[in-house]
Parts: C-alpha cells; structure tokens; sequence
C-alpha cells in the first residue's frame, strides 16, 4: 500500500507493489510532484474565494490546483480585499507574489499558526520551518506614481507628482521597526505644491506634527525606529 510524504505528498510505493505499473507512479511523481515543487508557477485567483483560504495539499501526482501548497511559486491575483491563505505546517521554500496594488495578503501556517505578511505589489522568498516563517530575500514595491491623497505600505517607493496640485501621503499604520518608505519629487513641483506627510499618530523625527515637504526636487526615505523617535529621515 502506498504512502506519502510529509512535505511534498510523494507517492511512495510499498515493497513489492505495483508490478508491472511502478514505472507510471514514478514517472508521474517526477512529472506532477518534483517539477511542480522545483519550477513550479502557480497564479492563484483569490478572488473566486473566501477569507482565509486553506490551500489544497493533495496527496501524490496532482494537477497545480489539487495541490497548490506543493508549488515553487505562487502568484496571488484577484482580491479586493485583505486576504489570508493557510499553508500546511510543514518545512517548505516558497516564493510569493501578492499582485495587488491595495490589498494585504497574510500567509499563516495552518489555522492558527505564526503568519507574514505581503504587502501591496510585493515579492518575497519565503521558508518555514513548520513553526515559523523566515524571510530569505525580498524585493520592495515598484516605484508607484501618486497625484493625489494616498496611505502608504511599508516598502513603497512613490512618484509623488505634485503638478495639479499639494495633498497627502499618509504613512502607514502599526508600522513595525525597520518599515520604509521613498518619496521622490517627479514634477519638481514640491516648492508650489507642498507635499504633506501625514504621521498616521507615530511621531515623524520625535515630533507631533505631519511633515510638511516644500523643497523643489526633494527625494528623501523615512525609516521607522520605534515610538520614541517615530519616522526618522534618512536622507536630509
């Protein structure tokens, strides 16, 4: 009677079965289960679903869909909205795309297990140990381009054009340590049309006010170092 792997669902032929048909299994193992986990590039709809999402795990040769966990990468496309995906707690090398532009998507082990989260146009290599996440590598958003009032993500790089007219761009919520976001004049048009940086309630440079951008060309990042200090300029 066949088995399975834990980590990757492999069909694992007992002693002395599948005579004369061994061959298929193994095949087919190598076809659906190895090429699937090394090369694998899954785009998942998550627009057809619900929140959170558990994805499939079936055991042996499966199609993508039947065992979307297995993939090497997967693309997450179509929600408009938060979203959490549930991945077996097992050891594992992912990498993710959230191809959102607005949404989160929060990867969790199993139903209750520890969680990362994808911000908006993010890709990220992943592994787990079964317990824990750990990111490996990551890229930052592309360079977004904003003319109007806009609350950032934690590693957006902003276009901010100014040419119409002065807003805001609000700084991200429960930001963690270490959170960064660009800002970069495109028009040239700060010194006319003020850029205005709003706190979001965490201190900009240890003080209580929004940070108000009025120099012509102006390209600077923030850096979040905690309550005490807040957002802190890396470029002045």
């Amino acid at each position: 009677m066949s088995t399975y792997s834990t980590r990757l669902k492999v069909e694992l032929i007992g002693s002395g079965e599948q005579s004369n048909s061994w061959g298929n299994t193994t095949n087919n193992n190598f076809d659906q289960v190895f090429e699937q986990s090394i090369a694998g590039v899954y785009s998942k709809n998550l627009g057809a679903e619900s929140s959170p999402y558990t994805l499939t795990s079936g055991n042996g040769p499966q199609t993508q869909a039947n065992n979307e966990a297995r993939q090497a990468a997967i693309v997450f496309t179509g929600h408009s909205s938060d979203f959490i995906v549930q991945f077996p707690a097992v050891e594992k090398l992912y990498f993710l795309r959230n191809a959102s532009s607005s949404n989160k998507v929060t990867v969790r082990l199993g139903a209750s297990g520890n969680t990362f989260v994808l911000n908006p146009s993010r890709n990220v290599f992943l592994t787990t140990d079964g317990t824990n996440w750990f990111e490996l590598q990551t890229q930052g958003s592309d360079w977004l381009t904003k003319t109007g009032a806009y609350t950032a993500f934690a590693g957006d790089k902003i276009f901010v054009n100014t040419s119409s007219s002065a807003f805001t761009i609000t700084l991200p919520a429960s930001p963690s340590v270490g959170d960064e976001v660009r800002f970069l004049d495109l028009a040239n048009t700060f010194d006319t049309n003020n850029l205005t940086v709003g706190r979001n309630s965490e201190k900009i440079d240890g003080a209580t006010s929004d940070l108000t951008v009025a120099t012509e060309g102006a390209a600077f990042a923030l850096v979040y170092s905690g309550s005490t200090y807040g957002w802190k300029l890396l470029e002045k």
